[in-house]
């Protein structure tokens, strides 16, 4: 009852860092209507009674924030007579009012460019000067409410208080920039090598020549470690992972893994990010897939081709392609899966050898699940931590590492009982409140740790949240500048583009543009 009651404050906006908030809407919210015209409830509280709140709205996307210049209103509203009370004596007194930030008028577009963002905040127009009030983050508010339940309203609001600080950010997520008629480029960054080269590639790591020799190769046909989910956080697609340790001939332990993937289809063609009920039930009756990817860990990790890639036809036989979206570019392997697998690493096409991949994490919550008994999150609880245990063995990168014990901390993951949970965050990033918390919680979790835990370089895994301010020039050219290129992946860049991530990104970085498409 009591965390319903908290749920319901957070709608009605009764929490608030003094002198006032603003809890609706919210930094992160989302509209997929056109922006002319678009009416929201504004609301929020105030510790005054009768004072009236104007709206304002950034009068250009791209405008300096912090120039008060820059602020027109466009709506105005008046706290209350009525006082309210949230754990302490001092008062709250309600405001709220329908607003209209883009009107018809064409001199209105500039504050909000269709598919970009818009930031808007509240001013209680105080006896003793204007006051811009508190925001608050839709990615942490909810929780945060219920882990400071029971305090002052004053100390709610100070914990809760948004990454944007006094101004919230709203996104339309039209004209997503994957569905244009030129998508970015995806998965390029590694350059593009050609089929001779990467024959010799696989004649440099012994890759066999099919499916079936490489797993008499390495042992496969005893019980092997396996799990069948649909890889939302990444390419979206089904995938019927296998797993096994062997002994390599210095006597060492090594990895070796193969995935068979599935997906829906369209006349045929496989669909990257299609429907993943389709995927999930092709890959549970172990059907129609349409590739293997295989993955050999020889140690020491610090030895060229340590880590090896190997892909397989839907017939089994040696490829040296691999399409993995839905544009069939940048299709050469190792290049393409160093994209992801080695942020840093690199390919020496002159002794053919790859330097600073890694074994990535199975990040267990990025993952839809199927219902079939036997193939449901639970049933596969204990084989994804013995995957995960398996990863961390292969030496990986420092990111993949920290991520692994987070995910099942206090436990070692090797040890039997313990369990995943959603919670990690870097300790990195836990040092300013709410504000990094949300902006890892909001962007990074979702859209970039997947490939950038395996970095080599420290400002490039993004373990600290310095690393974001670090590069913050670097992401506003990369994600909202005219040539888009990350998120990396093309299903993983619609999914950033169809979310409130943008609004995390202009306010948690303090950046000055529309992010539009």
């Amino acid at each position: 009852m009591r965390l319903r009651y908290l749920r319901r404050l957070a709608l009605t906006g009764l929490v608030l860092l003094a002198p006032g908030c603003m809890t609706g809407p919210l930094n992160g919210t989302t509209t997929d209507d056109p922006v002319q015209g678009k009416t929201f409830v504004f609301q929020g509280y105030h510790n005054r009674p009768s004072t009236p709140v104007q709206l304002q709205v950034l009068k250009d996307a791209s405008a300096d924030p912090f120039l008060e210049a820059n602020w027109v209103v466009f709506a105005n509203a008046v706290t209350s007579s009525t006082a309210s009370h949230y754990n302490s004596p001092d008062p709250l007194y309600a405001w709220s009012v329908n607003g209209t930030p883009v009107t018809t008028n064409p001199a209105t577009a500039p504050r909000w460019p269709t598919g970009g963002v818009m930031r808007v905040r509240a001013l209680a127009l105080d006896t003793d000067g204007a006051k811009v009030l508190t925001t608050f983050d839709d990615v942490t508010f909810s929780a945060c409410l219920g882990e400071h339940a029971g305090e002052a309203w004053s100390d709610v609001g100070a914990a809760c208080e948004g990454m944007g600080r006094t101004q919230a950010a709203v996104v339309s997520t039209l004209l997503n920039p994957v569905d244009s008629a030129t998508p970015p480029d995806f998965l390029g960054r590694k350059g593009d090598g050609s089929i001779a080269e990467t024959n010799l590639y696989y004649a440099k790591i012994q890759a066999p020549a099919t499916l079936n020799a490489f797993l008499t190769k390495y042992g496969f046909g005893a019980p092997d470690l396996t799990a069948t989910y649909y890889n939302d956080g990444d390419l979206g697609l089904g995938r019927e992972m296998h797993c096994r340790y062997f002994t390599t001939p210095s006597g060492e332990t090594g990895a070796a893994c193969y995935v068979k993937n599935y997906a829906a289809r369209d006349n045929g063609k496989v669909v990257f990010g299609g429907d993943s009920n389709v995927a999930l039930q092709d890959a549970v009756a172990r059907t129609n897939s349409f590739a293997t990817v295989a993955m050999v860990y020889q140690p020491p990790a610090n030895n060229p081709n340590s880590v090896q890639f190997i892909v397989y036809d839907a017939l089994g036989a040696r490829t040296p392609e691999a399409v993995l979206d839905n544009t069939g570019r940048h299709k050469t392997v190792p290049n393409n899966c160093l994209s992801c697998h080695g942020v840093n690493a690199t390919y020496d096409a002159s002794t053919h050898t790859v330097s600073g991949a890694s074994f990535l994490p199975f990040d267990v919550f990025s993952f839809r699940y199927s219902s079939a008994t036997g193939f449901t999150s639970a049933a596969q609880a204990s084989a994804l931590r013995q995957l995960n245990n398996l990863v961390k063995r292969t030496e990986p990168a420092k990111g993949v590492d920290d991520f692994i014990q987070g995910m099942y901390a206090p436990l070692q993951v090797a040890n039997p009982t313990a369990v995943a949970k959603d919670t990690y965050v870097p300790v990195g990033w836990t040092g300013n409140g709410k504000k990094d918390v949300g902006l890892y919680n909001g962007v990074v979790k979702q859209y970039c740790r997947t490939c950038h835990m395996s970095a080599s370089s420290p400002s490039l895994d993004f373990l600290e949240a310095d690393d974001f301010t670090v590069h913050k020039a670097t992401i506003n050219a990369e994600v909202c500048g005219t040539t888009k290129v990350m998120p990396q992946a093309e299903h993983v860049m619609k999914k950033f583009w169809d979310s409130g991530a943008r609004a995390y990104l202009v306010t948690g970085l303090g950046l000055r543009t529309a992010c539009k498409p």
